[in-house]
């Protein structure tokens, strides 16, 4: 889509398929000996968490928005699934369980700066090696320099250094226009990557 409305986007993700990205990192990811475990970071209403339940995954889910969890709770897939591990969590005080896979899509922007270094510090710790990271990152393209935002953005040179200890699989940016994020009307690349930690 070419124009994104994000707050429509986040309020129906229960209707959404499981975002592409995170159907190829479980394929990346492929069959394991033992039990794969995935993390969803800003889990909302689970329509990632819940393609990777289907998918035979142990599924710790956050997020700290209660409303869009309790639609999570009310699947009929996630009910007294022990499968499935939901808490109410912000990214910075989230405790990360060793995983294979951390999905972490539509959720990163809205971190606040000292938030997100923390979370990546103990995101990227709780990866095994060969574990997948997946998710968006906001461009800081556009942006004057003295402009304060109220999200989070990443130069692509900042989102590269981030991934230094990963091996790119899948990088994606496209360019959409978006006033939810903001309030004003204005162009947005928005970055997808899956990548393989080293």
């Amino acid at each position: 889509m070419a124009t994104v409305d994000w707050l429509n986007y986040l309020n129906t993700q229960s209707l959404l398929p499981p975002r592409p990205h995170v159907v190829e990192a479980n394929q990346f990811l492929g069959e394991r000996q033992t039990m794969n475990i995935a993390v969803d970071c800003g889990c909302g209403a689970g329509r990632d968490a819940l393609y990777l339940l289907e998918q035979g995954f142990q599924v710790y889910a956050f997020d700290k928005d209660l409303p869009t969890i309790e639609k999570l709770a009310q699947h009929t897939l996630a009910t007294a699934n022990p499968m499935l591990d939901v808490k109410i969590s912000s990214f910075a005080e989230y405790q990360f369980p060793r995983s294979h896979l951390v999905n972490a899509s539509a959720c990163l922007f809205y971190s606040e700066p000292e938030e997100f270094t923390t979370f990546w510090q103990k995101m990227t710790k709780s990866l095994f090696s060969g574990g997948i990271f997946c998710g968006h990152f906001i461009g800081k393209d556009d942006i004057g320099i003295d402009e304060k935002l109220p999200i989070l953005t990443h130069t692509k040179e900042e989102i590269e250094a981030l991934l230094s200890g990963f091996y790119i699989i899948a990088w994606q940016e496209k360019r959409e226009r978006s006033s939810q994020l903001t309030g004003q009307q204005r162009y947005w690349t928005v970055y997808t990557v899956t990548a393989l930690k080293k």
